[in-house]
């Protein structure tokens, strides 16, 4: 029944919110928000519904008329109250990311101290907790929002800017506030696959976001083909129905849309050679658990390098003392008095972080980072088989992802972000040297110049960019390779079993994603060929080029780099959409190869 149905007048719509209020006949519902490299839940935002039988089921009905009445403060902090206690009794991992009106803080009914008290009875610290204001209010009330975020950010919770870009104040209200998270509109993600101008702006945003620190999370996608081209663009969180619909009971394992299938696309760089904990382990003088408090203060004022002590109970570690929390601890009133003789393990720090030594130094990175409140200060423990085995100092794996980072990006592609020839080397010699069975592939388009030509560097681009994508989402990314060597020329290297079909794939995504490469109600355009004659062409086409190199006789990339010219040529012989297998494993050997050299 419509909210303006005379049975619905205001009176009854406010009764009806007070008794939802009152008797908590909120349901918070949960859609969760991924990190798409290493993929993993970091949290959920919480949805709020009234009961199905209710003229303010929808959320929109139940804030519009709380707004009316003056009743936001009271109707947020229920539903602040719902949503904290069913996160906390699902067990759910990550933040919990709830959304809050600043204009809230003018309601008579606001109450400071709320969120601590919700907090301490369902077991939640405020580490946990992200508060996502919106910007959808008129300029005036900038000075809210600055007022909210402060606010949140002193009792140690995370703020979050919501729906940005959609709003009044856009980029001075993130300069102002500068929120621990950026929630980029659904504006710019809807359609954003075939919209070039919105991947400009949210280019431009993450830029942004990226050199200010603060992290960017993509929501509204609902098809794969945006989720591709996102993370193909670099967006590091996600967020949207084709991850997951808010349910009462959401996942707790990442959904499939982003581990399988389009899912593959994930890891915008395959880095063969991971680095882990073990290159920046280092040994470190440690406390067993039973040690008083005063002991391991008196450690701190003597070595003023000293900025944490682990906690290790015979060979299991326990967590980190951090210099700063107990000394503060310790500066209080009778806090010798009080705390002197207590066992270390009271003070373990909430922030420690423990790893296996195996653990990808850019994995532990994002957990470190990913929390605003870490205090990077505090090192982290390493275990070997959950026995400790050591601590890694945080400047040491800072300046080695650093490093990695530097790396990668000299040999990137810059318009397709994937890796260009010296990693493509680096993954073809790892696999010889190993012996380990592959086939290499050549994809190049057919009569691009012509088509650049005609239509503009930009409609070239996004005959790239749309290649870039089928090729990441139509291979496997935990086992093959993709590089993208130069223009329009790309080379996989994979492993997978099915590789032949998957080729097969890739031809028949490019010849559907070609035809909406030209205007529209076109199939033919006149261009100038390689030759200087003027001619028509139709959709562009690609030739992809097989070769399984014998791995008992080659033994560099150059040998694979020989035959996958030959494969290649073959292959763009053909015309048209075309795969070709060679069956030359071996590269020719020349006289002077033949003769031995003394």
């Amino acid at each position: 029944m419509s909210l303006q149905s005379p049975v619905f007048n205001q009176i009854t719509l406010q009764k009806e919110l007070r008794r939802l209020i009152e008797f908590k006949l909120l349901t918070p519902v949960f859609q969760p928000i991924v990190a798409v490299e290493n993929p993993r839940i970091i949290g959920y935002e919480a949805l709020i519904r009234g009961p199905s039988d209710s003229p303010l089921h929808k959320p929109d009905a139940l804030f519009a008329i709380a707004r009316e009445s003056r009743l936001l403060a009271l109707l947020e902090f229920a539903c602040r109250e719902v949503s904290c206690e069913r996160f906390a009794a699902l067990n759910l991992p990550g933040k919990l990311f709830l959304n809050m009106s600043p204009i809230s803080f003018t309601d008579s009914q606001y109450r400071d101290g709320v969120t601590r008290e919700i907090l301490q009875r369902v077991g939640l610290s405020a580490e946990r907790l992200v508060f996502e204001l919106t910007e959808s209010q008129p300029l005036d009330e900038l000075d809210l929002l600055r007022v909210a975020s402060d606010h949140f950010q002193r009792q140690g919770f995370a703020v979050a800017l919501d729906d940005l870009g959609a709003g009044y104040a856009g980029l001075r209200v993130w300069s102002e506030l500068c929120p621990d998270y950026v929630k980029i509109d659904r504006h710019f993600i809807s359609g954003i696959d075939k919209d070039p101008v919105k991947r400009e702006f949210v280019r431009a945003m993450l830029d942004i976001a990226h050199r200010m620190g603060h992290k960017a999370i993509a929501e509204g996608i609902e098809t794969a083909a945006e989720f591709s081209t996102l993370v193909t663009m670099g967006v590091e969180y996600a967020q949207g129905y084709f991850i997951a619909h808010p349910q009462a009971l959401p996942p707790t394992e990442v959904p499939d849309a982003v581990t399988g299938g389009q899912g593959n696309s994930v890891r915008r760089y395959q880095d063969h050679f991971t680095h882990t904990v073990d290159e920046i382990v280092v040994d470190s003088a440690f406390v067993s658990p039973n040690t008083n408090a005063e002991t391991v203060v008196k450690m701190f004022r003597a070595d003023v390098r000293l900025a944490c002590v682990p906690v290790v109970d015979g060979d299991t570690p326990l967590g980190m003392i951090s210099r700063a929390e107990i000394l503060n601890v310790f500066s209080q009133r009778f806090a010798h008095e009080l705390h002197a003789q207590k066992p270390i393990r009271e003070f373990i720090s909430p922030s420690s972080i423990i790893v296996d030594i195996n653990t990808d130094l850019k994995v532990v990175g994002q957990l470190i980072s990913e929390d605003p409140q870490q205090n990077l200060s505090v090192d982290f423990i390493v275990c070997d088989n959950e026995r400790y085995r050591g601590v890694g100092k945080v400047r040491d794996l800072l300046r080695s992802i650093t490093e990695e980072k530097l790396r990668i990006a000299r040999h990137s592609n810059p318009l397709t972000q994937l890796p260009g020839n010296v990693p493509l080397y680096e993954c073809i010699d790892h696999l010889l040297l190993h012996r380990k069975e592959f086939v290499v592939a050549y994809c190049d388009i057919n009569h691009f110049k012509p088509f650049n030509d005609a239509f503009g560097y930009s409609a070239g681009d996004d005959a790239i960019l749309s290649l870039s994508q089928i090729l990441c989402s139509s291979v496997d990314m935990q086992k093959d390779f993709v590089g993208h060597v130069g223009g329009d020329d790309f080379i996989l290297v994979l492993r997978s079993a099915d590789w032949e079909q998957r080729c097969e794939h890739i031809l028949q995504r490019f010849a559907e994603a070609s035809r909406k490469l030209l205007p529209p109600e076109s199939t033919e355009y006149w261009s100038v060929d390689r030759q200087g004659q003027r001619q028509k062409f139709g959709a562009l086409t690609l030739a992809i080029g097989c070769v399984t190199p014998d791995v008992e006789f080659c033994t560099t990339h150059h040998q694979v780099s020989q035959l996958l010219a030959e494969a290649k040529h073959s292959a763009k012989s053909q015309g048209g959409n075309h795969l070709f297998q060679s069956r030359r494993r071996k590269p020719q050997v020349t006289k002077a190869e033949e003769l031995p050299i003394e």
